[in-house]
């Protein structure tokens, strides 16, 4: 079996992060409409226009986020298994938080957490940085903070 090694790789746009959060655009809009009209009784013109109103401003929210300019994520691993991330010119080491068939998640920094989706990256690549991944969590001590504690 070869050792995990990846070379610097760009990210793709994930569909399935777009598709959940637009599902996730689509119950709060409802969510906020519903809690609107709620509030105000009954369906009254004012009602339904602060209705309208509040899934207005839930879609301008998601139009925003959308929209902001987000440099590319770049990732890579060593020879060693050690993952490293590269966003502009800007190069950080990331530790696995959590790792699943579907979703990995690398701690970039120390308030910042980078998603790598199944679909942002190929599936050689994607295999590679969950084995990776798994190899790093099992022997970073303090990590889960549980490990710590156990004598």
């Amino acid at each position: 079996m070869s050792e995990p090694w990846l070379p610097w790789v760009v990210l793709r746009p994930s569909r399935l992060q777009r598709r959940l959060v637009a599902l996730a655009l689509l119950t709060s809009a409802m969510t906020s409409a519903l809690l609107v009209l709620g509030a105000s009784g009954a369906p009254t013109t004012v009602g339904l226009v602060a209705a309208a109103l509040a899934i207005a401003a839930t879609c301008a929210v998601f139009a925003v986020w959308r929209r902001s300019g987000r440099l590319p994520q770049a990732l890579r691993i060593d020879a060693e298994g050690r993952i490293a991330t590269r966003r502009g010119d800007e190069t950080a080491a990331a530790e696995p938080v959590f790792v699943s068939p579907w979703l990995i998640c690398l701690r970039t920094g120390p308030r910042r957490v980078l998603p790598v989706w199944r679909d942002g990256l190929d599936d050689i690549g994607y295999r590679r940085l969950a084995a990776a991944g798994r190899w790093r969590q099992r022997r970073t001590p303090g990590l889960d903070g549980i490990s710590d504690r156990i004598a």
